[in-house]
């Protein structure tokens, strides 16, 4: 049993970290761009809004 969950937990770690990494990576990223400016800030936000929305729907493709 504690194998089991050993195994679900190391495949839920595996399968989301880069999902966790990218989505903090691109929050700090925005945060640095609203403490550069504040239109600056909105541009960047609306920009990787954009990119992952086309990285999204590549994956669904697949």
């Amino acid at each position: 049993m504690i194998k089991n969950f050993t195994k679900l937990i190391n495949a839920i770690w595996q399968n989301l970290l880069g999902v966790i990494l990218f989505i903090s990576g691109i929050a700090l990223i925005d945060i640095g761009a609203f403490y550069f400016n504040f239109i600056v800030g909105f541009i960047i936000t609306g920009i990787t809004l954009v990119i992952m929305a086309v990285i999204l729907d590549k994956e669904r493709r697949e």
